[in-house]
């Protein structure tokens, strides 16, 4: 087998090692959220939330990093240069996806029961979930377009 196919095995085995930790994150996340909502007044699950909230970011972070930092979409574009517009829409999303996330952590952090609303909260992570995932189908996508 040529170095070009083992590489590109190694870059979507990497890719999907990642986005499987971002996915678990995830339904975790959506689990502590429900508990939040049923139980909005014991300190203990939204002790958990928040706690999930920071150590999700990391990974999420993490994946960012690992992706663009360590440049596997980079080598892709490298091989196939008319994709590089695709690759800075997705490093900007990532960006704007890390800042709702930390706007996200802010208002669970800071919630008040007397002033805020935890159902605008879980929507707002129903929305970040959403795009999170929507970012993940697009690096995969770049992926198999600069790996064909």
């Amino acid at each position: 087998m040529n170095r070009n196919v083992w590489e590109s095995r190694g870059i979507k085995l990497c890719l999907n090692h990642s986005q499987a930790a971002i996915e678990e994150g995830l339904v975790e996340l959506e689990q502590d959220f429900r508990d939040w909502t049923a139980h909005p007044h014991q300190r203990a699950t939204w002790s958990r939330l928040m706690e999930h909230l920071v150590s999700f970011r990391w990974v999420l972070d993490q994946h960012f990093t690992r992706i663009a930092g360590e440049g596997y979409l980079e080598n892709v574009v490298n091989a196939h240069p008319g994709l590089y517009s695709e690759l800075r829409e997705i490093e900007c999303l990532q960006c704007r996806l890390i800042d709702q996330l930390d706007l996200t952590i802010h208002h669970v952090q800071n919630y008040d029961p007397q002033r805020d609303d935890i159902l605008d909260m879980v929507s707002q992570f129903h929305r970040l979930h959403r795009e999170i995932l929507e970012e993940e189908s697009q690096e995969r996508i770049l992926v198999d377009r600069g790996l064909a």
